[in-house]
Parts: structure tokens; sequence; C-alpha cells
């Protein structure tokens, strides 16, 4: 009830709290009227668990409200009962202690409580009988003050009161009403009359017979057969029915009638024995129904996945040295020829009498198969044995297959790249004498109309050049063509001041300007000409994704992280940037970041990937991008001191560059 109370509206939550504190003083007015072993120490306090439930729905500063209210709802009700209001007043403080201890540990922060599984009621338990001690304590301080007792028995008796009727009441509360889907309804109407008769005849008053945990039957009957909700609502029934029918001197504790506390004991040691019993064996039962439930929806996904399995599968238990097989698919039975030993494979059928692992080839009906057993033990039950079996002509054709099929991708690449590398040369041509006849356009005594078109070709020619060139470097870079020179001493500074010469035009007009941070002379061994081209592309994007009147700052130094040595080039614009999710795609060949900014910005995308392939294949060193702070990219590229001299044997290792730049 309280988990259902708890998702409730407040206005619910709220009234339902105000319910449970009236009726706490009508209890406590009961509990203490009608006290039949000590009438002024009640033998069993349910206002305690009224009083819990209010403090678990309560949330945030409403439940020190509440508890405040359990002091004063508790102290009437003594008042009520005759008591004096200071002394009344002093017990509402002790039961308040034991609803504090209950909603911090049960349902911290006005979480929902639940109670349905073996560790719930653990912890239940648990924390009920630490609330009871702490409230026995405090209640007994004061009730040995103003009664004048001892306060070691009074303590006793009063932790026991409380422990007794929390642990039989609370629980009707905690368990979900979900629990209740699917139940018996017929045989729970029997258990409840067989569970009535077995407390009448046990407890009606005049019997005294030595039955006292007969009612046990039934309790293990409710906690094996039904949801814990059913042996919950028995337990508070059953609990009122045995103090009513023992105040009436009915049952075996009513011999202890006028005995010093000695009939409370008893009566609140069966409680407490009666509502354990119940709720751990109903808990057990609910968590081994859960296991067996993810146990069958596990073995139900295993022989699925058994039955639809490529290779045939056998799964058999060895049991007094025989195979008992439990599981088997259509494939394991074809190769098999049936789903019992012995199968007619002798190799097989000798390693499964002597129950040794294995591999077995064998032959039927023309292919060939193969057979794998393996074997694990369990001191604990009937050993298990597996039988694989794969089709070995089967799988020989699918290798035949992939080699065949990895042979026309390959053939069918280099198609591709032949065909770029001839389309872009027959280009070079005719983009060559494009180029040549529009500089004869730039003369200034042509029409502005003629002059204006004469720049646009020349633009456009220039670009479609670069384009082709872009292409036939990575038709050059896939194919691993063309002579490579050997790695010599290059002084990267020089290199970069060279670079960023030639650069500075692309940003001229926009005031873009670059800059170099180094140290007057860095030499690594590596290709001039790759080196030349992986600066170049950089530059370029940089100054093309710069924003106006911006700098673009290059940096180089040496690579203190590398154990080898080497040097570091970072290249840093502050203009549009990449966004993050975004950075992996532009190092796909022309692949551009889906951004408008980005696309209004002229290119191929084919820089980026150039520059990888170049710095992987060719260069031995590594590439990487980075968000520069305060808007926009940086390149960094890691060099070794020394360039591989067969970058061909770096390249295989690292993939195709159709493959590192796709």
């Amino acid at each position: 009830m309280i988990s259902v109370v708890s998702g409730s509206s407040d206005r619910v939550r709220r009234a339902t709290i105000a319910a449970l504190l009236v009726a706490c003083i009508a209890l406590s007015y009961a509990a203490v009227e009608f006290s039949f072993a000590d009438p002024a120490l009640a033998a069993w306090w349910p206002a305690a668990s009224f009083a819990s439930a209010a403090g678990m729905l309560a949330r945030g500063r409403e439940r020190w409200i509440a508890i405040a209210l359990v002091v004063v709802v508790t102290g009437v009700g003594n008042v009520l009962a005759g008591r004096d209001v200071p002394f009344a007043l002093l017990l509402g403080l002790g039961n308040a202690v034991e609803v504090v201890i209950i909603a911090a540990l049960l349902a911290p922060k006005g979480r929902p409580v639940r109670l349905s599984t073996l560790l719930q009621v653990g912890r239940f338990l648990w924390v009920t009988l630490v609330a009871a001690v702490a409230a026995g304590i405090a209640l007994g301080v004061v009730a040995s003050s103003f009664l004048e007792r001892p306060l070691i028995d009074t303590t006793l008796q009063l932790i026991a009161s409380h422990a007794s009727a929390t642990i039989v009441m609370l629980p009707v509360v905690l368990v979900p009403t979900s629990m209740f889907r699917r139940v018996r309804r017929r045989e729970i109407v029997l258990q409840s009359v067989f569970l009535a008769v077995i407390l009448a005849v046990v407890f009606w008053p005049g019997n005294a017979w030595p039955l006292t945990f007969a009612p046990i039957v039934a309790v293990l009957w409710a906690a094996f057969r039904f949801p814990m909700v059913v042996s919950a609502a028995q337990l508070p029934l059953t609990g009122v029915a045995v103090i009513v029918l023992t105040s009436l001197d009915g049952g075996p504790f009513a011999a202890f009638e006028g005995a010093d506390r000695t009939q409370a004991f008893f009566v609140q040691l069966f409680l407490l024995v009666y509502a354990g019993s119940a709720l751990i064996t109903s808990a057990a039962r609910a968590d081994w129904f859960s296991l067996a439930s993810r146990l069958r929806a596990r073995e139900e996904v295993l022989r699925e996945g058994i039955v639809n399995a490529e290779a045939g599968i056998v799964i058999g238990e060895l049991i007094d040295d025989r195979l008992d097989v439990v599981a088997i698919n259509d494939r394991a039975t074809r190769a098999l020829g049936g789903e019992h030993p012995p199968f007619g494979v002798i190799a097989l059928d000798e390693m499964l009498a002597s129950k040794s692992a294995g591999i077995v080839t064998f032959e039927r009906d023309g292919r060939t198969y193969e057979a794998s057993v393996a074997e694990r033990r369990d001191p604990d039950g009937p050993d298990l044995l597996t039988i694989v079996v794969s089709e070995v002509t089967e799988r020989e054709e699918r290798e035949r297959l992939a080699l065949e099929s990895a042979e026309q991708l390959r053939r069918l690449n280099a198609q591709k790249d032949d065909f770029i590398s001839a389309v872009s040369h027959e280009l070079r041509t005719p983009v060559t004498s494009i180029l040549g006849f529009s500089e004869q356009l730039d003369d200034p005594r042509l029409p502005a109309d003629l002059a204006q078109a004469g720049e646009v070709i020349a633009r456009n020619a220039r670009r479609l050049a670069d384009v082709i060139d872009d292409v036939l470097e990575l038709s050059q870079l896939s194919a691993l063509g063309g002579p490579l020179s050997a790695p010599t001493p290059i002084d990267l500074v020089h290199l970069a001041r060279e670079c960023a010469r030639d650069a500075e035009g692309l940003g001229y007009r926009r005031d873009v300007a670059i800059t170099i941070e180094a140290p007057e002379q860095l030499i690594v061994f590596s290709r001039e000409r790759e080196l030349v081209r992986v600066c170049a592309n950089l530059l370029s994007n940089a100054v093309k994704f710069s924003f106006d009147q911006a700098t673009v700052t290059v940096t180089i130094a040496p690579d203190d992280d590398a154990a080898a040595g080497g040097a570091v080039i970072r290249v840093i614009d502050h203009g549009l940037g990449i966004p993050e999710a975004h950075r992996e795609m532009v190092w796909e060949r022309f692949a551009r970041a889906p951004v408008d900014e980005h696309r209004a910005v002229p290119g191929t995308g084919l820089g980026l990937p150039i520059v990888r392939a170049l710095v992987e294949s060719r260069l031995g060193g590594s590439v990487s991008l980075h968000e520069t702070a305060g808007g926009g990219t940086t390149v960094e590229v890691r060099l070794p001191t020394r360039a591989p001299d067969d970058p061909v044997a770096i390249f295989s290792e690292e993939g195709a560059a159709a493959d590192s730049v796709a």
C-alpha cells in the first residue's frame, strides 16, 4: 500500500498520513485499556506500526511534522486511557524514536518501500528490531521513573511489545499489491478457513492444549503456495485473534495469567516466531520463483540459439557411464546420423565412452565433418559434455569464396585507381591549356565584362587543377606507386617558413596572417616532398577556414613525449572550427563537416585524407585534430626522428591507404 500511496498525488498521500495518525489515537487507547497481562504497561503496541507507516509516507519537512504529530496522537491516546499528561507526552516521545529510525532506514528521502524479496525482509526485520530496542530503552526509562518499576524488566517488556506489534502489523502495508496477481482464490479461502479453525481450536477460551505452534502449519501453507501479500494480510488478523482469545483466558498461554509478565512474554515470542517464519518463507519462495523464471528465460534463449546455430551442437549429461542427450539441433542430428549415441562414428563413440575430450574428423554422405568434444565436471551434479560439429567441406567452401571475393575486390580497387589516374592525366592537358589561354585574357585593354570572364575562367581552372592533383596523389598512395626518395636531413623550421610564404597569398585579400613559433633550427630525417605537401595542405585549410583579419600560428618543437625523440608541428587557426561529432569524418575522402559555414568555403574534402595518408604511411608519424581554445581547430602532426626506410612495410601494417583515408 505504501508504494502505491507514495506514487499518488500529495493530497492522497497526506490524507493517508492523517488517517494513520488518527488511527494511532484509537490503537494507543485500546492497547492500554485492554492490556491482558499488565494494566500499567501494554503487552502489545500496534500503534507503532501505524505511526511508522505515516513516517515513511512523509517527505522532506513533512516527516518532522508527522513525527511531532506522532508524539501528540500517542500522547492523546495514553491520556484517554487514564495516564497523566506529562507521562503520556514522554511516552509519545519514546514512540517517536521508533518512527524516526524506521522511516530513516527503510524509506530514506521518502523513497517507496517494498517488501518482496528475502533481502528486503531481512532488512525490515533488523531495522524494526533496532527501532524497537531504541524505543524500548527510551520508554523504559520513562515508565520505570513514573511507575517505580525495575528498569531492565520494564525495558525488555516494552521492547517485546513494540517489536512483536511492528513485525506483525507493518508488512501488510509494505508488500506490493501487484503480488496478488494470478492467485488460487479457492485455495486461499480454504487455507484461511483452515487457519481460523486451528486458531479457534488452540486459543479458544477454556482450551489449554499444548498446541502452541500448530498454526505454523497454516502459515507454511500460505508461504509456500501464495504470494507474500496473502501471508502479510493474515499476520495482523492472526495477531489480533491471539491477543483477544488469550485475554479471554484461552489457549496455552492462559495458564500463565497472573505470573510476572510471563504470559505477555510467551505471546510476544509466539507472534515474533509466527511473523518471522511467514515473512522469511514467503520471501524465499518469491526469490526462488524469480530465479526460476530468469533461468527458464535463459534456457529458452539458449535453446533458441542452439536450434538456429550454424554449427551442430549436442549437450548431454554423463549419468552412470552413459550420455543422456538433453539438447541437440537439426544440423547435429543430420551430421551424426541420429539424436542419441552411439552415432556410428567409431572414433567419436570411443571418445564418448571414455569420457575424454578431443577433436574427431569423419565423413558422412560424401561430406567431411569435424566434431569437437569438451567435458565439464560438476562436483554437485552430473558432468556435462558438449559436442560441436562443423562441416569442413562447407567451411572450406566459405573460405574459398572469401578469398575469391577478396581477390575480386582487389582487382576492382586496382581498376578504380587506374581509371582515376588515367582520367586525371587526360584532364591535365586541357586544364593546362585553359590556364595558359586564360592568362592571355589578363589584359587591361579588354572591356570589363571580358576581363571578369577571364578571371572566372582562370580561377575555376586553377581549382580544377588542384582537384586533379589531389586525386592523383590519393591514387598514387592507394596503389603504393611511384619512386620514393630516401630520408634526408630536413630543417623543419626552414621548410615551414617557405610553406608559410607560399600560403600567405591565399589569405591576402582577407588579411589573414601566418606566424611561426619555433626554434632557429630543428632537424629530422624525413622526405621533403611529402613534408611540403603536408604543410601546404594544412596551411591552406587553416587560412581558408579562418575569419578575416585572423592569425594562423604554426608551432614547431621537439617531441618530449616520444621515447625516440622527434618533432611536433601544430597548425592553429581561430576560425570556424569542426564540431566534435564530425571530427572523425573529415579524414574520409570527399567528406566535409555538414555545417552551412563549412559548405560555403570552397574545397574538395581531399586535403586532410592526403595529409593522414602521407604522415602515417610515408613519414611514419601520426596526425590528430583538436579544438583550439576560444574557437577554431588545431592540427597536430608528430614526426619521428627518422622516417622509415621501407614505407611500404609501415603502410601494410597500418592498412591500405584507401582504408586509412576512407
